[in-house]
Parts: structure tokens; sequence; C-alpha cells
């Protein structure tokens, strides 16, 4: 068995290249900056956090008993900079924090380190194909960052003995993709023409699934110690193909019109995007034939398989936006309506609550989406001594309640605030009901069906199917249901039944 500490776990690449080692029955390990990203790496990978990678970053406990890096994790190109210095800030994440990871898994005896670089260090592009032999010629802070790691990462092999394996990528796409490939998709499935119809140039590519079986072939052949490989799907294409490939992947027409090319440069200038255009407009392929000579590598996947992936990927998450969206906006309009129409009673009740002595409202810290902790509102219905857990725990409950509160709960009415909570987005009208800050139980069993993963709800599938008298597991149940069912006609199902039950008083949410 192989122990891999692969770095990036989360990201775009490395969360497929963790499922990949592990259905391979290799041991996975993952790192995070934040104790709060360890529910975001993939099942079966024993996470760290490691916290910021620069110079002090400690890594020991990730690299205990591990035989293999792989080391994705970087600062990557950003659009829009912000950092005064950006050389600095790449420099600190990929050359020092670089080497700072390789020289403490040399250390302690880790044997192969792969590194993911960027065709960057090689160039913008040119006509003819960039090959391992070429002479680094990177343009921007972060494929100068990539070229000062690698050679720091030979440095460290020469002084260490430890096998690194370079691996230099051109663009990566595949479900998840963003950047660039996004907005390509996007442009193609909104069907507005696009002036690429006259651009002739070459483009090299790799699909995901591709990229990660390249890595694994690296970290598995005893030929890749010590290489550096450049790596593509071994179709290269032209801008226009491109667009071609990608609608017939989505199923929509490739609206290519004739543009003038320099009233495209003219549009780079004068929107300070001429790098962007010279890059759309300019060729960057890769000769792939050394890893495909030495390592005995050839992609399992076609570009036409890759790009039908993501296609379908993309539609998929398309209907899931546009779903998220329309909830997003039945849910601020509801509740807009209901604080208009609700005014008079909730300023009714706000001022009964203050007449039995202590504040109006009570903020229970509850967990939201992401397993992330927020303030809910409920008018006050116990007595301000009460403890901070789900009444039903109580040994006495009716013992805590104020003169008003049992009303204000048989009634449901305490819960009228948390349409305050709707229209700042912690809540939904409709979701599973956000737990208690110590329900453990309740929220490990939601992580584990991804139920976590949704907004939790003034109501839900579990409430109009028994609310309290269901013990934990059977509300987990109703909760995946919705997960896995969850639509508008269903969500209005729900707040029909709610109203309902409500109105006969059947049970009571705490």
């Amino acid at each position: 068995m192989t122990n891999v500490l692969i770095t990036g776990n989360t990201g775009f690449v490395g969360r497929v290249l963790s499922e990949r080692m592990l259905a391979c029955g290799w041991k996975v390990r993952g790192t995070v900056r934040a104790l709060s990203q360890l529910d975001a790496l993939p099942a079966g990978v024993e996470g760290i956090c490691i916290g910021s990678i620069a110079s002090h970053t400690n890594w020991s406990a990730a690299l205990t008993g591990i035989d293999t890096v792989v080391h994705l994790a970087a600062r990557v190109h950003v659009m829009k900079e912000s950092t005064a210095d950006p050389m600095e800030a790449f420099r600190k994440v990929n050359v020092i924090g670089t080497e700072r990871l390789a020289r403490m898994a040399a250390a302690v005896g880790v044997r192969r380190f792969v590194y993911l670089s960027s065709v960057k260090v090689n160039g913008e592009g040119k006509d003819a194909f960039y090959t391992e032999q070429d002479e680094a010629g990177p343009e921007d802070p972060y494929g100068t960052s990539k070229w000062e790691a690698e050679q720091v990462l030979r440095l460290v092999a020469e002084e260490t003995g430890l096998e690194v394996v370079i691996l230099r990528s051109p663009l990566v796409y595949g479900p998840g993709v963003k950047a660039n490939f996004l907005n390509l998709l996007k442009l193609v499935q909104s069907g507005f023409p696009i002036p690429f119809l006259h651009i002739v140039n070459r483009r090299s590519l790799i699909y995901l699934g591709n990229l990660v079986d390249a890595i694994v072939a690296c970290v598995t052949n005893p030929k890749a110690s010590g290489q550096t490989y450049l790596v593509s799907d071994g179709e290269d294409v032209s801008s226009p193909e491109l667009v071609r490939r990608v609608a017939s992947a989505l199923g929509r027409p490739a609206r290519l019109i004739q543009f003038p090319l320099y009233l495209i440069h003219l549009a780079g200038k004068l929107t300070g995007k001429s790098s962007e255009v010279n890059r759309l407009l300019g060729s960057l392929v890769v000769d792939s034939s050394k890893i495909r000579r030495d390592l005995g590598w050839n992609q399992p996947y076609s570009m036409a398989q890759g790009l039908k992936e993501t296609a379908d990927w993309f539609k998929t998450n398309l209907k899931a936006d546009s779903s998220k969206a329309m909830k997003r906006v039945t849910d601020i309009s509801i509740a807009l309506i209901a604080l208009v129409l609700l005014f008079v009673p909730l300023l009714v009740i706000a001022i009964f609550v203050k007449l039995t002595q202590g504040p109006i409202l009570y903020w229970s810290d509850r967990i939201g989406k992401n397993n992330c902790i927020f303030k809910m509102p409920k008018f006050r219905t116990m007595k301000v001594e009460t403890p901070a857990v789900a009444t039903h725990l109580l040994p006495e409950p009716d013992q805590y309640l104020t003169p008003l509160g049992k009303f204000l709960r048989k009634s449901s009415l305490d819960e009228l605030p948390q349409l305050f909570s709707i229209l700042k987005g912690d809540m939904s009208f409709v979701g599973p009901r956000p737990a208690l800050f110590n329900q453990d139980d309740l929220v490990a069993l939601r992580t584990q069906k991804n139920i976590h993963l949704l907004t939790p709800g003034l109501t839900g599938w579990a409430q109009v199917n028994g609310r309290d008298d269901l013990p934990i597991p059977a509300k987990v149940d109703f909760d995946e249901y919705y997960l896995q069912h969850r639509s508008f006609f269903f969500d209005m199902k729900i707040l029909f039944l709610t109203f309902f039950k409500t109105m006969r008083g059947e049970g009571v949410q705490h």
C-alpha cells in the first residue's frame, strides 16, 4: 500500500486525484489551511490542518508515515490582482513554501515528490511546440514562481536524494472547471455570437481525468524519478474548433462569426486585457511525447469524452444554479410580504414578550450551511436562566416557559423573527431545521449524508412528518430525502403542509 500526502485535496485536481488513489487502495492524507475545511475533504481522506503555506509551515504531522508527496497546492494565477507585490506573494507560497515541504519530506524519508507545475514556465505561447528541452521563458509572476519552485526542487533532490518528478500542464478542463473555460461554456450555452471564426492558431489542453492519470503514472513508475514532463490530451485545436467541439458537447449551435482581428486587439488594449487577447489569438502547443515514451503513458480519455463529461457537469450545475436563484428570490419575496403583513402582530408580540421581563429576542447558536454557526432569532419563550439545550432534553420544560411562551410555541409564532434570518441568507423557508450548536450526534449524521450542504429552513420535510416526535436517525432520513428530491414544487408542498399542521397545533419545533 502506498501512503500518499496530497496537498490541495479540496481543489479542482486534488479531489479527483484523491478519489482515484483511494480507489487504488492507497492510504491518502490531505492538508487544509483551517479546521473548518476538514469537512470539505473527499470521503476516506485523512485530514491534517497545517495553516498557511510559507517558510514556517509545520508539515510534521502530515508527513508521518508518508512515502510519496503530490504537491498541488499553490497560489494560482489571479485575474484581478489586489496584492501590492504579486511576485512576493507568489514566491511566499509557491517557492518558499514548496521548498519547506520538500526539505521536511526528505528529512523524514519520503521517497518521491511529484510537483504539478505549469506550461507557463515555458512561456505564454509560440507557433512551434514547447518541449522539456526548451529554455524557460515565464512572463508573469505565477509562471516565474513555478519556474523558481522547479529549480529549488532540483536542488533539494541533489542534496537529499529525494526523487522529484515535475509535471507541466496546459489549461485543464473537466467537471468543476472555473475561470476562462467556464466562461467559454457560459458563452456557448448563451447562444451569443462568438467572433472567433477567422482565428488561426493551435492550443493544447488536458482533460482532468487525463491529468490525474498522468500524475498516478509519475507516482508509480520508477523511470519518472528526476524527470520533467509536459503533458496534454494529444489533440491540439484552434480556438474556433474548440468552440465547435464545446458546442457539440453542450448540444448547442456554434455561433461563430467573422470579425476583424485588429478590432479584437484594439478592444484588448482599451480594456487593459491585451495579454488575455494575445493568448486567445495565439498558439500554445506542447509536445507530450516524452512522458508517453518514458512511462508508456497514453491518455485514457479522448478530448471528445472529456468535453462531454465537462458539458454534462455544466448543464447539471446550470440547472442547480437556476434552482438556487429561484429559491432565493422566492425566499426574499415571501419574507418581505410576510413582514409587511405581519408588522402589527410582530410589534404586539414584541411588546408582550418585553412585559415578561428580559430581552424580546432569544439568539440561539445554530448550525447553518457547511456547518457554520449563525445566530438564529426567536421570540423569547423561556425564562432567562434556562439552560441552552433542546427543550425536549429539559427534565420539566414547562417550568421554564414564560406565561406567554406556551402560547407562542403552540402557535409557532415564536419562529417569526427568523424571517430576518431568511432575508439575510442564513436560512431559507424550507430546509433541514438548524441544529443547536451542541447537537453533535445530529450534526455528525447530517454531515455524513451531505445534508450540511443545504441552507437550513424555517420548516422542512421532517417537520411535517413528526417534528419533535421523531428520533434523530428518522429526522436525518427525512432530511436526506429532501436533499435528493428538492424542487420548487416540493418546497411549496412542504409550506402548504406546514401551514395546516401549524393551524391544527401538531407538534412543537424547539
